[in-house]
């Protein structure tokens, strides 16, 4: 008896045309999977997922339950899942896997080279490249030693792990602040990166030790999940907590971090400098306090995007696959109340 194909369907938000050779090369090695997307045609689209049994999508959810009757998991393209929390897929028997795994060391190469950058001072030296002069002061623009330096690692996931494996190595100490235990076994793209067994963590801090953390950091990254308990966990008290000079790298999702207090906290000089590749709106727009304060480097929430990302998703929705095939445990299974 032949097995029906197992109908995936590919929301506006991952249009083939970005991902076709890898899709290709997907449906080349798994025959029995059929694969539509979102078009122009608002009737065969809404047949199409109407059909599907897997979506795979980035933020573009299903608005009701009715218009995708048939589907049993949905693969998100992001490393968190805060978009399903408070959706109608919350409370659903639907399976909700994320790409964690994918995004650990594109991330943590741009939280190193976005640190690199404050303490060398790269924005004022590219400010006075563009002003096509040499600085009158160059020893004002001395780098800072990064060695013997401490750095908090808030979300110590898969990401979180690879941002501190980078930083150690270039000589920092290592906190880190998690609800979860030490050990992470979860779904890899790099093996042999991270730190799985959560052994470079001088100190683990739980959520309710924010506070306690923070005076002994030079350096906080934001690493995360957006949930209804991150939501703001650093405002105006917490930012004053940090050493002074302190700079902050925000990876993981805009919010968690109050802008007007990291904003002023810049203006005032008692942050040395920030790195911001998530927001509250995105874009932000042109009158956001971000644009006009000192020692800030934004970024349009590229931090995890990389040459290779797709082969590298459609491997992980591949071993998926596979699993969801013959009803195993999926990777990367998120807590869809959680969000994460």
């Amino acid at each position: 008896m032949t097995m029906a194909p197992t109908k995936v369907f590919l929301q506006r938000d991952v249009p083939p045309s970005l991902v076709r050779a890898e899709l290709d090369a997907f449906l080349s090695a798994n025959p029995g999977v059929e694969v539509s997307a979102a078009t122009d045609d608002p009737g065969a689209t809404a047949a199409a997922l109407g059909a599907a049994d897997v979506l795979i999508t980035d933020l573009r959810l299903p608005a009701a339950r009715d218009l995708c009757p048939n589907v049993r998991w949905i693969q998100l393209v992001s490393a968190g899942a805060n978009q399903v929390a408070g959706t109608w897929i919350e409370e659903s028997a639907v399976a909700v896997t994320t790409a964690s795994g994918l995004h650990g060391v594109p991330i943590a190469q741009f939280v190193t080279g976005g640190l690199l950058s404050l303490v060398h001072r790269f924005p004022a030296f590219g400010a006075a490249q563009a002003r096509r002069c040499w600085p009158e002061d160059r020893w004002a623009l001395r780098a800072e030693i990064l060695r013997g330096a401490t750095a908090g690692v808030i979300g110590y996931g898969s990401i979180g792990r690879e941002c501190a494996r980078q930083l150690h190595a270039l000589g920092l100490r290592i906190l880190a602040l998690d609800p979860a235990g030490r050990e992470d076994r979860g779904y890899t793209a790099w093996p042999g990166t991270g730190d799985p067994a959560g052994t470079l963590p001088e100190r683990w801090f739980q959520p309710t030790a924010l506070r306690e953390m923070l005076p002994l950091c030079d350096v906080v990254v934001v690493a995360a999940p957006y949930t209804r308990h991150t939501a703001g966990m650093i405002g105006v008290d917490e930012l004053a907590l940090l050493r002074p000079g302190a700079r902050i790298i925000v990876i993981s999702r805009g919010g968690i971090v109050q802008e007007p207090a990291l904003a002023a906290a810049l203006r005032d000089g008692r942050l040395a400098g920030a790195v911001v590749d998530c927001f509250v709106q995105e874009p932000p727009p042109s009158d956001h306090p971000f644009f006009d304060v000192p020692n800030l480097i934004m970024t349009p929430h590229l931090a995890g995007a990389y040459e290779g990302f797709w082969a590298a998703f459609f491997d992980l929705f591949a071993a998926n696959l596979r699993r969801f095939t013959c009803g195993e445990p999926l990777f990367n299974q998120a807590n869809k109340r959680l969000g994460y």
